[in-house]
């Protein structure tokens, strides 16, 4: 079988920090609708009984506390809002949850599940700037990427991964009791698919909803939440057999039928007791038996039996443990994922920088590796067209080049920026010179300053970045992930690792995980001196630094947009960069209109040894940034917090 869990596309990846940036309130869980449970029967038009559901007889295989766990560890499901995870059109995963709408069904004992999907429903929009817009629902088309991803694994028979979350109603056990708010089921296979109208409170009170029966894939043993014995269940081959699907017995007498509609001449089969109907939305006679719709449907018993299906090297879901690599590289994408405990089955995402941690029973898994120099990262070549900076065109910024050797094409796109030539810039105690740019922001807002490291002036700079990461690596600098203040279900970790030292700042991890600097690590009251110090070179002047966050970011990793504007903030905050290089983008902050938001008025590449000076105010109250780094990089940002 083909290798159809292989993520090709890793342009594909979720971006968890654009999650991140609809949500900037407190975390507390969603205000979802309350669910009740529901009895498996062949007729779903029976009423929903809210019932007591009773304990998982035993612990999932594969489980999860939160949704970004599943994204980060699991590879089959890496989607933080849709229901449908796919591909290039090819379905990894589809999530399983919420109350169940009309005719869906959870059919002898999981190996059967029809289940509505593919997005449209109604929703709330545009929430965080201006009123929130109510769209209605609308109708699923064949077209739809959700919709037209899961035909064509139907069509393709191409099993996917189903999982539920704890809002699932149909689901039999209570997940909630054990912890478990996302499982893994299995792998399934759709043997049908069709379309078929559900009420809706929109205009015309229904809208069309494709329907998709997922099947059990036999050949991976028993469901795990049912006993070891095997259902006593009918199999029934598939009618719609082709010669690139696995293998099949010859359809019998009593199959599904398909019939073809006189209107369309399309084919649907047999899926209701009350007989049959066209199932194509463009024809007059969708949904409709004899002329006239029916309010009560229920399956019919053949169109349930199960479908005979053999499927050859089914993947093992269990994700595999990283091991060493040949470089003892361990700050690549692969390391910043989660990882699976094979003791209790927890997907874990990776919230210490010195190994991953279960977070059920604390297991721990850790590969040594090499410290990075920065020399690693000078063959780094952005693909842009200028050196240190861009401005943007409705920025609003001159700028004030202090090396125009450096920056020559300042003069070409920046018309009417007013530059000068002052003399090199002397760093002292043997570093050498060096050059600094700095841009003005328009109303007095502020100036950002950008001191260049020299391979001289950075001897400094690189003895710090190797402390760091010996000291992360040995656990005596408590990089870690923190939670976010979301309003999301579950916990929701930041893209990058930090710890806080100095006086608590409450952006990160609360004000609970600082770390006072007579107990911080050489690294960081290293990265502390030579931030005053050259803060004190370009402005003249003493800054009384007395907080610094150490930022650890591996491959992909990021800081999401923001701005430094907690209360009792001082108005300089300075930062030094280690490692790989990184693209600072400013933008105006939403409340401001003079600038689009979604606009980068000033994009800045910072690179080992550079030390990045925001002085004033105005820059945190007008302006947000943000840093993605080109591989593994470590930010020492400094404030002087309680200094208005």
């Amino acid at each position: 079988m083909e290798d159809w869990a292989r993520d090709d596309d890793q342009d594909d990846v979720a971006d968890v920090d654009e999650i991140a940036d609809e949500f900037d309130t407190p975390s507390t869980n969603d205000a979802l609708p309350q669910l009740s449970s529901c009895k498996e029967v062949a007729d779903v038009s029976a009423p929903i009984i809210k019932q007591r559901k009773p304990r998982l007889p035993v612990m999932p295989p594969i489980w999860a506390e939160s949704r970004q766990e599943v994204c980060e560890s699991f590879d089959y499901f890496r989607s933080y809002q849709s229901g449908v995870y796919s591909l290039k059109d090819i379905v990894k995963g589809y999530l399983l949850g919420g109350s169940p709408a009309s005719r869906d069904i959870f059919h002898c004992g999981g190996r059967l599940i029809i289940s509505h999907g593919g997005g449209k429903a109604e929703s709330i929009l545009d929430y965080r700037v201006g009123p929130a817009r109510f769209q209605q629902a609308q109708d699923q088309e064949a077209t739809d990427k959700s919709v037209r991803a899961l035909l064509k694994s139907y069509t393709d028979k191409r099993p996917l991964v189903l999982l539920a979350d704890d809002k699932y109603a149909l689901f039999p056990y209570d997940l909630g009791a054990t912890g478990c708010t996302y499982v893994v089921l299995g792998l399934y296979w759709i043997s049908h698919a069709w379309a078929e109208y559900q009420p809706a409170s929109n205009g015309c009170g229904r809208v069309v909803r494709w329907k998709f029966a997922f099947q059990w894939c036999e050949g991976q043993g028993n469901p795990w939440w049912t006993s070891s014995k095997s259902d006593d269940v009918d199999i029934l081959p598939d009618p719609m057999s082709s010669s690139s699907a696995p293998r099949q017995d010859p359809s019998p007498p009593n199959a599904v039928a398909n019939v073809a509609c006189k209107k369309c001449s399309q084919e649907s089969p047999v899926v209701y007791s009350q007989g049959w109907m066209c199932l194509n939305p463009s024809c007059t006679s969708f949904w409709s038996i004899g002329g006239r719709e029916l309010e009560q449907l229920d399956y019919d018993t053949t169109f349930l039996r199960p479908i005979s299906m053999v499927f050859t090297d089914l993947p093992e879901l269990r994700p595999a443990k990283l091991m060493e690599t040949m470089d003892s590289i361990t700050t690549s994408y692969a390391f910043s994922r989660g990882w699976h405990c094979e003791k209790c089955g927890r997907l874990s995402s990776r919230f210490k920088w010195e190994h991953w941690e279960c977070s059920y029973c604390h297991s721990i898994h850790k590969i040594p590796g090499r410290l990075r120099i920065a020399k690693e990262f000078w063959h780094q070549r952005p693909l842009v067209d200028y050196l240190h900076s861009h401005v943007g065109k409705q920025s609003g910024l001159p700028c004030h080049c202090f090396s125009l050797a450096l920056c020559p094409h300042l003069h070409a796109t920046l018309a009417g920026i007013t530059t000068s030539r002052p003399e090199p810039f002397e760093l002292g105690d043997g570093g050498g010179f060096t050059h600094y740019l700095t841009f003005i922001l328009p109303h007095e807002r502020g100036r950002i300053h950008l001191i260049l490291g020299t391979p001289l002036a950075n001897k400094q700079a690189d003895e710090i970045f190797r402390q760091y990461q010996e000291q992360a690596n040995e656990g005596e600098l408590l990089l870690r992930r923190y939670p976010l203040r979301l309003v999301i279900r579950g916990t929701f970790l930041t893209n990058y690792f930090s710890q806080n030292s100095g006086e608590p700042y409450q952006y990160v991890g609360g004000t609970g995980n600082t770390v006072p600097f007579d107990k911080a690590p050489s690294s960081v009251c290293g990265a502390l001196a030579l931030i005053k110090e050259r803060s004190r070179l370009a402005l003249q002047k003493d800054i009384p630094f007395n907080e610094i966050l150490s930022a650890a970011y591996m491959e992909k990793q990021k800081m999401s947009f923001h701005s430094d504007s907690e209360h009792g903030l001082g108005p300089v905050i300075a930062s030094l960069s280690l490692g790989s290089a990184a693209f600072m983008h400013f933008r105006a902050r939403a409340s401001s209109k003079e600038i689009k938001h979604s606009s980068n008025v000033l994009t800045l590449i910072l690179r080992h040894g550079d030390v990045l000076i925001m002085e004033g105010n105005g820059i945190q109250q007008h302006y947000e940034h943000t840093v993605i780094p080109m591989n593994f990089r470590i930010a020492a940002t400094a404030r002087c917090i309680g200094n208005t």
